[in-house]
């Protein structure tokens, strides 16, 4: 640092700067009143942001633990065979499609009036 930018306080011999920068710490760093409780409301302190993370803790891992179960029952609905299989949903779309077909063929061959030949 350039001697002509320090603080006049700081501009003399090596101790007189180093004792000008312990005033100026102390100054900056007033000591508290230290009273026979300090350690027991330091823990106290520390105990309670603690706790607080605690809980935290606690809920995060109950919705981790609800989480895993929901997911293990639905994983277990989904591969269990099902037992009431409508025809309906069990059928392609081509399959579908063929039993459209013959049920038209059906009608076709089984008209109650020759008027309906002429309609078609």
């Amino acid at each position: 640092m350039n001697e002509s930018r320090m603080l006049p306080e700081f501009q003399g011999g090596d101790d007189e700067r180093l004792n000008a920068l312990f005033r100026a710490y102390s100054v900056a760093c007033e000591p508290r009143d230290v009273s026979p409780n300090f350690m027991p409301e330091l823990w106290q302190k520390i105990e309670k942001v603690q706790g607080a993370t605690f809980s935290f803790r606690r809920i995060a891992r109950g919705f981790v633990t609800a989480a895993a179960g929901l997911s293990l029952v639905l994983a277990s609905i989904a591969f269990l065979p099902s037992y009431h299989v409508s025809p309906i949903y069990s059928t392609t779309y081509v399959e579908s499609l063929a039993a459209h077909a013959d049920a038209d063929a059906v009608d076709l061959i089984h008209l109650d009036n020759p008027e309906d030949v002429e309609e078609i």
